[in-house]
This record gives C-alpha cells, sequence and structure tokens, in this order.
C-alpha cells in the first residue's frame, strides 16, 4: 500500500513539470513574435521617413511672377542737364562801392527789380550839374529866338545856341543814365540763383554781381548721333528723369547742322515742370520715344535667362513642375520686356531659384522676403 502510494506521488510530480515546461515555451514563442513584429514596424516607419525626406531634398523651392499686360516703348537714351531757357549773368554798368544788397539767392524778382545800390553820390552832382547848365541854355536859347524872329541876329548865331541847347540835353540824358547804373537791375523775371558781391566791396564793370534764372521755361539740351537723325522730328515725346523724379516734355529745336568733330547734331527738350520740381543744373537722363507698342505682354527681366541669341523662361504647372520654354521678345524699357511670342497673362513664372532648375523640376513655391 506504501509502495503505490509513492509511485502516486511521482507520477503526479512528473506531470506538474511537464505542464510547466510547455507554459514557458508558448510564452517565449508568444513574446519572439511580438518583438518581430515590432521590429517589422520599425522597419516600415524608417523606410517612410526616408521617402519622405527624399522626396523634400527633390523639390526645389522657388518665387514665381506672372505676366502682366500694359504699353511699352523703344526710345534713345542720353544724358543731360536741367537748363533754363532764359539765363542772365549781372553785371554792373558802372564802377562804384555796393551800398545795399536787396535780394539775395532763391528771391524771386520781377524785370527791372533792383538787386544791387551802389554809392551814387558822384553820380547825382553830375546829374543836378547837367540839369542846371540845360536849364541855363534853354533860358538863353528862348530869349534869342525872340531876338532872332526880330531879326536882331544873324541865322548862324540863332544856329549855335540850338547846337549848344541839344548838346546840353543830352548831356543831361547821360548823367540820368550814369545814375540809373548806380542800380543793379535784373533784366528778366526769375529766381536769383547766385550773388556774387557783398555790402562794401568796390565793383566794376567787369565784375559779376549776380546770376538770375527763368525757371518757367526748362530745357534739356543733348547731342544725338547724326544716324538716329532721321528718327527725330520737331514736337516728338521726351521723357525726362531723375532719380525717382520723371516729367515729360518735347521736342522744341533741332539744329540743322552736324558737328563734324563729334558727328552728332543738338537737340533741345522742352522740359514741362509746374510744379518746378527740378531745378537749374541738375543731371537728368533724358528719353526720347521712338516707337510706342501698346496692351502688349509684360515681364520683368528677372524671369528671363538668355542663352547666346536665344531667350527662355522656366513656367510651372498645375502639378508644380518647371518646364523650360523659348520666348520671342519686343521692345525693352530697361525695367520690362515684351514677350512677342510664347506666354499668356495665366502662365505663372520663375523669378528666383531658376538657376537650380532643370527641365521638369518639382518645385515649392515659396513667397519672396519684402
Amino acid at each position: 500500500m506504501k509502495k503505490f502510494c509513492l509511485i502516486f506521488l511521482l507520477s503526479i510530480t512528473f506531470l506538474y513539470f511537464i505542464g510547466c515546461s510547455g507554459d514557458s515555451s508558448n510564452m517565449k514563442k508568444k513574446g519572439n513574435k511580438g518583438k518581430i513584429k515590432k521590429a517589422e514596424k520599425t522597419m516600415d516607419n524608417s523606410k517612410s521617413g526616408k521617402k519622405g525626406k527624399k522626396e523634400d531634398t527633390d523639390t526645389i523651392p522657388v518665387s514665381i511672377k506672372s505676366p502682366t499686360r500694359g504699353d511699352i516703348n523703344s526710345f534713345l537714351l542720353f544724358s543731360s542737364n536741367i537748363d533754363s531757357e532764359k539765363t542772365v549773368d549781372i553785371y554792373p554798368m558802372t564802377y562804384g562801392i555796393v551800398e545795399k544788397i536787396n535780394f539775395d539767392e532763391g528771391d524771386q524778382v520781377n524785370r527791372g527789380t533792383i538787386l544791387a545800390v551802389l554809392d551814387d553820390r558822384d553820380a547825382v552832382i553830375n546829374e543836378k550839374r547837367a540839369k542846371i547848365t540845360y536849364l541855363q541854355q534853354k533860358l538863353e536859347f528862348d530869349r534869342q529866338k525872340e531876338i532872332f524872329e526880330k531879326e536882331l541876329i544873324s541865322k548862324e548865331e540863332y544856329e549855335n545856341l540850338k547846337f549848344n541847347l541839344e548838346k546840353s540835353k543830352l548831356d543831361w540824358e547821360q548823367s540820368k543814365l550814369l545814375l540809373s547804373y548806380t542800380r543793379i537791375t535784373s533784366p528778366i523775371s526769375g529766381l536769383v540763383a547766385r550773388r556774387y558781391i557783398k555790402i562794401g566791396n568796390k565793383i566794376n564793370t567787369n565784375q559779376l554781381a549776380f546770376y538770375v534764372i527763368y525757371t518757367k521755361e526748362k530745357i534739356a539740351v543733348i547731342n544725338v548721333p547724326e544716324q538716329e537723325k532721321d528718327q527725330i522730328f520737331l514736337n516728338q515725346k521726351a521723357i525726362i528723369s531723375a532719380g525717382n523724379k520723371v516729367l515729360n516734355g518735347y521736342i522744341k529745336r533741332i539744329s540743322p547742322a552736324i558737328d563734324p568733330e563729334s558727328g552728332t547734331f543738338k537737340i533741345t527738350i522742352e522740359v514741362k515742370d509746374k510744379k518746378n520740381i527740378m531745378v537749374v543744373g541738375q543731371f537728368v537722363n533724358v528719353k526720347i520715344i521712338k516707337k510706342i507698342h501698346k496692351n502688349v505682354i509684360l515681364v520683368t527681366k528677372d524671369v528671363l535667362m538668355l542663352e547666346g541669341d536665344r531667350v527662355f523662361v522656366f513656367i510651372i504647372d498645375k502639378d508644380n513642375l518647371a518646364f523650360k520654354k523659348e520666348v520671342k521678345t519686343g521692345f525693352d524699357d530697361g525695367s520690362n520686356v515684351e514677350i512677342a511670342e510664347g506666354l499668356t497673362t495665366d502662365d505663372k513664372l520663375v523669378s528666383a531659384g531658376k538657376n537650380s532648375l532643370k527641365n521638369k523640376s518639382k518645385v515649392k513655391i515659396i513667397e519672396p522676403i519684402l
């Protein structure tokens, strides 16, 4: 009986160990399967990340612009300076010491305005002396005239008296003129551009006193090559610019002679400047308009690529792919270029980043930094 019980206990113990061993093996298998699935998932995520990075690397950032419609012209470009149709250097008409200055630089003056006064004491005395002499001669002539009418003096004596009267009158007129010369006046209306004298200066007739300009009639003089003569005509439109200041004008005069040394002829441009935007002496650019093309397709120069004599652009399609396309250009005004063939206003053109592109490159459109 004891032997039977011992065998029964050993059997139960053996079966228990077999059961524990099986459970442990199953748990290991399940754990391994979980690790494998996790590793596979990690690898999938890694592949997906690499693919996304590759796509980002292949995309090229660019800025775009669209063509517009407008007018553009062909022109001749020259440099010049603003001048006035009327300018005058004012010199004293007599010598003397400057006693008074009535107007200074920047002042508006009218024709005949007294700009400065010289010491006039000698001139006043001479004028009075000449006046007295004339009045004396006139009284004597009037008295002798009555005598001559009574035939009490000869005709020769009468004629001498008449000539002396005329001479004294001219002497008086001359003395009055010399007195007026002590007033330095402006012969034109305009602005005082320069004052060269000071109070107390002793000046003479060869010393410059003032420089006056008439600002309402401004001009710009240019010299045009003779081969362009057939393109130039009176009243032809011109554009005068200095920085961001732009004025209109027209051709006022054309010289009929060509300078044999420079091979150019002179043109005078009338500048329309009612608001006095530009000043005399200012450096300007002058465009002589030759032809105007209206309502044409225009692009800025930063979208164009030159390859020899050919011109190309990059056009972006709806899938953000860049396609290289040749275009034909027309007038060029320095900022905009006319597109004669190859584009519409709906096209999207690459303006920045085009040097990194190839045909059918994938792009990412970004806003330009202002």
